[in-house]
């Protein structure tokens, strides 16, 4: 049976709405085999000496549930989600610390889990609904005109390209976007998105719905720097434009480019950005930075400390970009 980690990232929500949310994890008809609590607050706090949550890890014990509390390095929950990616575990449930799913969410979830599907999200409801006429497609290109497919309940099983808050995806085969700012805009919507370019279904499912009660304090919305909000949608606009090419970012020195240089031909419709273009052709670094952010995710000796990668260098530009 494969194994489901269950994914909680919280900032600012201790004594509002984390309870519930861990209540109706600890509730779910189907267990998760492991529990983790992400926790990127400011100042971050000891929950074990507050009595509610002491109440909670003595159930998740008595269910059987391994659980963490791991304190975050205050980079954003797009960090946390790709620490939790990397976990070993076969299939990740994200939910948000203000999110509540029915206790048949997970149950409903999991029984999409063919070998050809990369995510599965159900409805995610803000109270009070408000209901559309229209029927949204999923598609990306018209995610700024139309409503998105979870906002409404879900009557029948829809392919669509992404999905956003809570949703359970296939672990350690696409990675998070880390050039976002700690608001993270859009990061779930990348990463959905990500899997479907690699051919993996993704699913909107009928029978999974989650409350979502969108506290207006805390999560992403501690920060009010609007500037973020628009450097975020920024990098995403490009990232989405840049969808038909596999960006490749070249950062190192001489002799990696001449690695690099072997897995080239291997890799389809390759955009360019480098250091060195006499020996690899493209555009500049600089550009690149310009254009996606943070350029780490794209650093191939931090990805092999990451994958505690044992290959060879050239083996492990192919696990990038191949």
């Amino acid at each position: 049976m494969d194994k489901v980690l269950c994914s909680v990232a919280t900032r600012g929500r201790y004594q509002t709405t984390l309870p519930l949310t861990l209540n109706a994890i600890i509730n779910q008809t189907k267990k998760v085999d492991k529990l983790v609590i992400f926790d990127d607050n400011d100042d971050p706090q000891d929950m074990r000496k507050e009595l509610i949550y002491s109440y909670f890890f003595q159930m998740l014990t008595i269910k059987g549930i391994a659980w963490e509390w791991v304190y975050a390095g205050k980079q954003g929950q797009h960090y946390i989600h790709q620490m939790a990616n990397h976990m070993g575990y076969d299939w990740v449930w994200r939910v948000d610390d203000d999110a509540i799913p029915e206790p048949n969410v997970l149950q409903n979830l999991f029984n999409y889990t063919h070998k050809n599907v990369g995510a599965i999200g159900g409805a995610i409801l803000t109270p009070p609904l408000q209901f559309q006429d229209e029927k949204p497609t999923g598609k990306i290109e018209l995610i700024n005109r139309e409503p998105n497919i979870q906002w409404s309940f879900i009557n029948k099983v829809k392919e669509v390209e992404h999905l956003h808050c809570s949703f359970l995806y296939r672990a350690g085969v696409h990675d998070y976007h880390l050039g976002l700012s700690r608001v993270a805009h859009r990061e779930e919507t990348l990463f959905t998105y990500g899997l479907f370019k690699k051919g993996y279904k993704i699913l909107a499912v009928p029978n999974a719905n989650t409350w979502h009660l969108k506290n207006p304090n805390g999560g992403i919305r501690s920060e009010t720097n609007q500037q973020l909000y628009n450097q975020d949608e920024t990098v995403f606009n490009n990232l989405i434009n840049y969808s038909d090419k596999t960006i490749v970012i070249l950062i190192g020195g001489m002799g990696d480019h001449i690695v690099f240089t072997h897995v080239l031909p291997e890799i389809k419709n390759p955009e360019i950005f480098t250091c060195f273009p006499e020996i690899v052709p493209g555009k500049s670094i600089a550009e690149a930075h310009a254009l996606f952010g943070n350029l780490d995710q794209w650093n191939v000796y931090i990805r092999m400390h990451q994958w505690k990668w044992k290959g060879s260098l050239e083996d492990a530009y192919r696990k990038m970009y191949v």
